[in-house]
């Protein structure tokens, strides 16, 4: 048998993976050419809408970010993500083929779905990894040591190049290790922040002992417990400034969140309607019957009008691609989301709320129908007062996400959400006089721990 053969049988024994292979057409004539701008990476028009063949119709911005969903958590193929009022996914399969035909890519989208799932695909047959040196993907040819070679990056220097198959930098010490290589930290997780200090067992009990009637009821860590957590990230925009830094909110967020024992849902580049989309969806989910809170996390652009989506333009007033903060809390209120009834709803959202500067020049000196109010247990933290700017760096992210973050890590172990976010706003007092956090809609009638670790 030829290693052809050999390669071929390797594929039609994983289906999923043989039938991603069929619907790519890398190299081939495009299919279902939309006729959009394809120097542009999002479409020309504002927002479209796509009828999916389950009868679904919506945002294509929203099914497209559901596809890098899929390919970030690995999956090879793609499915409807819509979700009913049982909290039922539809999980209607959709293969590369339909929805090139279903829905108007840009040549830039196309590129990213064909090399994203060429990389997936390969990832899964061959031991494979990008270089650090070329950028080009490498196959280890022993499973058993951890120095590989490029051949690339060998021909581009003139001399022998090796990098390390686990902490993917230049190789550091004998060629021959199959534990790890001579580079600091090598095999440990990198973090530009202190790691989340996790809750004591003991500490947890003498909580729900002294204050139990004061506290949230709290799910154990276990496999039965299924929090998530929504996490939408506006980064690329068609008429206003790509927001640089961004992505390492959106890591540090997901290292924290998942920390804290939520599944987190990542959502990139969003329309005003695919926000909206992912809301309505997010809220119908079967989890939160299993869950004892969520988080939303929304990180955009945005002004005293709302939350920008990806279409939003400046120049032009009369069709405005804005969300609005209400929502949210309509999504998830105890109408709409009876899942999560008498459960904590954490709100973080990112962006800016007008254009005025935030500081000053001062001197010193039972089964019943009964009542229940319509919207409570909500907590949210704004990044900035109303009519203010909310500031990022372009390289570490913004004040807001990586402060969170890093007090959410020191003392979530031991502070209810509250304490936590007023520690937030105090480290900005001291560091970051130019803007402060902002609590709004805060409705919690108890405390609420999230006990990391337990």
């Amino acid at each position: 048998m030829t290693e052809a053969d050999n390669w071929v049988e390797d594929l039609e024994e994983n289906a999923a993976i043989a039938r991603v292979f069929q619907n790519l057409n890398i190299y081939g004539e495009r299919i279902g050419e939309s006729g959009r701008n394809s120097e542009e990476g999002l479409s020309n028009e504002r927002v479209d809408f796509v009828a999916l063949p389950c009868g679904h119709r919506m945002p294509t911005d929203y099914i497209f970010s559901w596809f890098k969903y899929y390919i970030k958590q690995k999956k090879a193929e793609f499915s409807c993500p819509c979700f009913n009022v049982e909290g039922e996914s539809c999980s209607v399969n959709l293969s590369y083929q339909e929805i090139c035909q279903l829905m108007p890519l840009t040549d830039e989208q196309r590129e990213f779905l064909e090399e994203s799932l060429a990389s997936l695909v390969a990832r899964m047959l061959f031991d494979i990894k990008m270089c650090p040196g070329c950028q080009s993907y490498v196959e280890r040819q022993d499973g058993g040591n951890l120095c590989v070679r490029c051949t690339i990056c060998t021909a581009n220097l003139n001399r022998k190049y090796y990098f390390c198959w686990k902490c993917g930098r230049d190789w550091k010490g004998p060629y021959t290790n199959a534990v790890r290589c001579e580079n600091d930290g090598c095999g440990e997780r990198m973090s530009t922040s202190e790691p989340l200090i996790p809750c004591n067992p003991e500490y947890k009990k003498k909580m729900l002992q002294e204050k139990g009637n004061e506290i949230y009821p709290v799910k154990d860590k276990s496999t039965d417990r299924k929090r998530l957590a929504l996490l939408i990230n506006n980064i690329e925009f068609k008429n206003l400034q790509n927001r640089a830094g961004a992505d390492k909110d959106e890591r540090s967020m997901e290292v924290l969140l998942e920390g804290l024992g939520y599944t987190v849902i990542t959502l990139r580049d969003l329309s005003a309607q695919g926000i909206s989309a992912a809301l309505r969806d997010f809220a119908q989910r079967e989890e939160h019957a299993h869950s004892d809170s969520c988080f939303v996390v929304l990180m955009s652009h945005g002004d005293a009008s709302g939350i920008s989506g990806i279409f939003e333009s400046p120049e032009n007033k009369d069709e405005e691609d804005v969300f609005q903060t209400d929502e949210i809390f309509n999504c998830l209120n105890s109408l709409n989301c009876a899942r999560l009834r008498d459960k904590p709803k954490i709100i973080l959202i990112q962006s800016c709320r007008g254009d005025q500067k935030g500081d000053v020049l001062v001197q010193d000196a039972v089964p019943r129908f009964r009542k229940h109010h319509l919207e409570k247990d909500f907590c949210c933290l704004r990044s900035c007062t109303p009519d203010t700017v909310s500031y990022r760096n372009e390289k570490k992210g913004s004040n807001f996400i990586q402060d969170t973050v890093e007090i959410f890590n020191q003392y979530a172990h031991q502070d209810d959400i509250e304490e936590l976010f007023r520690k937030v706003l105090d480290k900005f007092r001291n560091s970051h006089p130019e803007q402060m956090p902002c609590k709004e809609r805060t409705t919690l009638s108890k405390k609420f721990y999230l006990f990391p670790g337990l």
